[in-house]
């Protein structure tokens, strides 16, 4: 990723060498590698001996490498379904990952392929990252980037960064709606276990991020088919939350989340309380 970090402008790349995969080749070599662990589990170590964890460059295909790996620590066997709750549920496509992979592991290649196309996505993981192309910091590199896309100046775009841009940005968006549903579910959860430490502070803090949550829906509607995945992720971290502000033990509150999102969105939550301000 391609970040400016503590005031120092990151750099970024040139555009790709003529003999530097494309951002294709690339994203179909992940596609068979992932295939083919889930289907033949034992190449793992072989892959392992040469990828990098970071060196993918989609999300869900790195999560199955990482997770077929520690399932083969532990003698777990492996599978899409076994597999799954431990990754990204939305596949590259924006479907459900289920399906994605399972079609991966129905046309993945044969075994002897798992070397040669792990080395072709840690070269171009090297060439990504390689200290020849970070010459440049991140206004212009953005800059030229978008210049070659309006000029249909395809060959000189540096594809594998320009889509980690894209996807970084898809997924801060991401997080700013998963933040909205937490701190809501915190203080809906401290509201119903702790009604009598309710406050003014806490309907302005749900109300607010209602407002945000709205907005992100309305600026992004392609958001709402991870409503799901949000609220899910969201919970989790609000129940440690709202059990660090109220003292009171994990346990209290429910294992799942027991909102929709139309309560989360819509449930009042009026100040000052019936019976006058507590």
């Amino acid at each position: 990723m391609l970040t400016d970090r503590g005031g120092d402008v990151a750099l970024a790349p040139k555009a790709r060498s003529p003999a530097r995969p494309t951002l294709n080749e690339v994203f179909e070599a992940e596609q068979q590698l992932v295939g083919l662990i889930l289907a033949q589990p034992a190449v793992h170590g072989r892959v392992a001996a040469i990828l990098r964890d970071e060196d993918w460059t989609e999300r869900l295909h790195r999560g199955v490498f990482e997770v077929v790996g520690r399932f083969i620590r532990e003698g777990r066997p492996v599978s899409p379904v076994s597999v799954l709750p431990r990754v990204s549920d939305v596949a590259p496509d924006g479907g459900p990952a289920l399906g994605y992979l399972v079609a991966l592991v129905a046309k993945a290649p044969p075994p002897a392929l798992a070397e040669p196309l792990a080395r072709l996505l840690a070269e171009a993981a090297q060439a990504r990252t390689s200290p020849d192309h970070l010459d440049r910091d991140l206004y212009a590199w953005a800059y030229e980037q978008a210049q070659a896309l309006r000029r249909g100046q395809f060959d000189a775009l540096d594809a594998l960064n320009l889509a980690e841009e894209i996807e970084d940005l898809g997924g801060e968006i991401y997080n700013r709606l998963e933040s909205a549903v937490r701190i809501i579910l915190m203080h809906l959860l401290k509201w119903d276990h702790r009604p009598g430490k309710r406050s003014r502070s806490w309907t302005i803090s749900i109300r607010v991020k209602r407002v945000d949550a709205e907005l992100l829906l309305e600026r992004f509607p392609s958001l709402k088919h991870r409503l799901p995945g949000a609220m899910r992720d969201a919970y989790r971290r609000a129940r440690i939350e709202a059990a660090g502000e109220t003292g009171l033990d994990d346990d209290v509150f429910p294992a799942e989340c027991p909102y929709t999102f139309e309560a989360i969105m819509t449930r009042p939550v009026p100040w000052p309380p019936e019976g006058g301000e507590s």
